[in-house]
């Protein structure tokens, strides 16, 4: 072990006698007692751990561990030390049990890959510097190891000469591959739709591009913090980009540091590009996705279906006739349905407005309808029917809701199609 990671070593040891016994000791007697252990080939926490309650400290979680690599990181693991560079950061505003908490995510990375953090509080993370962080832990989130900086998470800026600028050699990936956490992604998309807005970033105001790009295996957002001159209908090739994701949809986000190579527009046609079918286990799987089409039996219409009373500044629902951001105001008269669909591979919820209800029953909702008898029209005529839905499908920890924007019936002759199954068994026998 290296003298500055056994100087590492006994911070925290004194670090841990302060805050559990407020005990000072001398750090040539730690370091005298530490080189004991790790000569005798006991590992360095389990050495920490026998000091700190040798000195009459308590121990009462794993003391910062010696530094590891990004690419050797498992879910689980406690008291982790990189030492890396933060490649992005971003806050994000959260709801925990009920108020409203800041947090910070985005990649770090090494000489050896990168990784997706999340820190809990304002450590002042800068994208480009090099840090030293220990008392991390790690956890799995939809197949990925992701980094937490919490409480006890201790930060130091480093020399930016202690990691090399992280240079990942990028990865190709269709879009319907794309999630939330990837680094050094390189996708071939056709751009959709295109626009630029300007934000203030540190007092200065920067032109940042936003859109939304697809291939022949669905869409995604995209947001590039450098004018790349992309056109609406252009075919690009993005490389160095890195993947965020806003409730399940996918975003790739991309600066100067990418490189943005133009192809030949008729590699990916604009018919190519178009709403994806696709089965309700994977979009379970996805956590969502942007501009899907699904097909399933409904099988509840939830509470919440039929009349309610939206916001006329914000349009959402209200609550005992309060609005959550503007309070007590007099709402407007809405209808919608939320559904639960099921294919035989998964379940999801969906929500659907006025014209798209209106659709599936096949008749215009006056105020006349709606009454406490409109939700019982929606059971008799949808429950246990099949029906096909488009629009987006927003994940969270409580699963997946599509944001329907069209709706058809997609029922079925169940004689036919029994005929049409015996009929194919016959010609395998």
């Amino acid at each position: 072990m290296s003298e500055d990671n056994i100087e590492q070593q006994i911070d925290d040891i004194l670090e841990a006698l302060r805050e559990t016994s407020g005990k000072e000791v001398s750090r040539d007697e730690l370091e005298k007692e530490l080189k004991k252990f790790l000569e005798y080939g006991v590992p360095p926490d389990h050495a920490k751990q026998t000091l700190v309650k040798k000195f009459g400290g308590g121990y009462n979680q794993p003391l910062s561990s010696e530094r590891i690599l990004v690419v050797d990181l498992k879910p689980d693991q406690q008291s982790v030390h990189v030492l890396c560079r933060i490649i992005s950061v971003n806050p994000r505003e959260i709801q925990v049990k009920g108020e409203a908490r800041r947090i910070f995510y985005g990649i770090l990375g090494d000489e050896s890959g990168t990784i997706q953090f999340t820190a809990w509080k304002d450590f002042e993370l800068e994208k480009g510097t090099v840090v030293d962080i220990s008392n991390a832990y790690t956890k799995e989130w939809q197949g990925s190891v992701k980094v937490n900086f919490g409480d006890r998470t201790k930060i130091k800026k480093m020399d930016a000469s202690e990691v090399h600028e992280v240079n990942v050699v990028p990865r190709e990936y269709k879009v319907k591959e794309l999630r939330g956490g990837l680094s050094s992604v390189e996708v071939t998309a056709r751009i959709l739709e295109v626009k630029d807005r300007e934000v203030e970033i540190s007092g200065q105001k920067k032109k940042v591009f936003s859109g939304m790009l697809g291939d022949e295996t669905g869409k995604a957002q995209f947001t590039a913090w450098y004018d790349f001159k992309l056109k609406e209908g252009a075919v690009v090739k993005i490389s160095g980009g890195y993947v965020k994701a806003w409730k399940g949809i996918p975003q790739v986000t991309f600066d100067e540091k990418a490189t943005v190579e133009k192809l030949d527009a008729n590699m990916i046609s604009k018919k190519d590009v178009k709403t994806q079918k696709i089965m309700l286990f994977e979009l379970v799987d996805r956590n969502g996705a942007l501009d899907v089409e699904v097909e399933g039996t409904v099988i509840e219409i939830r509470k919440g279906s039929g009349l309610v009373q939206r916001c006329p500044e914000c349009n959402r629902v209200l609550q005992d006739g309060a609005c959550a951001v503007h309070g007590a105001v007099e709402g407007k008269a809405d209808v919608r349905m939320k559904l639960v669909i099921d294919d035989g591979t998964g379940a999801v919820s969906a929500i659907l407005g006025k014209e798209v209800t209106e659709k599936l029953l096949g008749k215009t909702i006056n105020d006349s309808l709606i009454d406490d008898g409109l939700v019982e029209e929606m059971n008799s005529m949808l429950f246990g029917h099949r029906i096909s839905l488009q629009g987006n499908a927003l994940g969270d920890q409580f699963g997946v809701t599509l944001i329907v924007r069209d709706a058809k019936r997609a029922d079925f002759n169940i004689t036919a199609e029994a005929e049409r199954l015996s009929q194919e068994l016959e010609e395998l026998l």
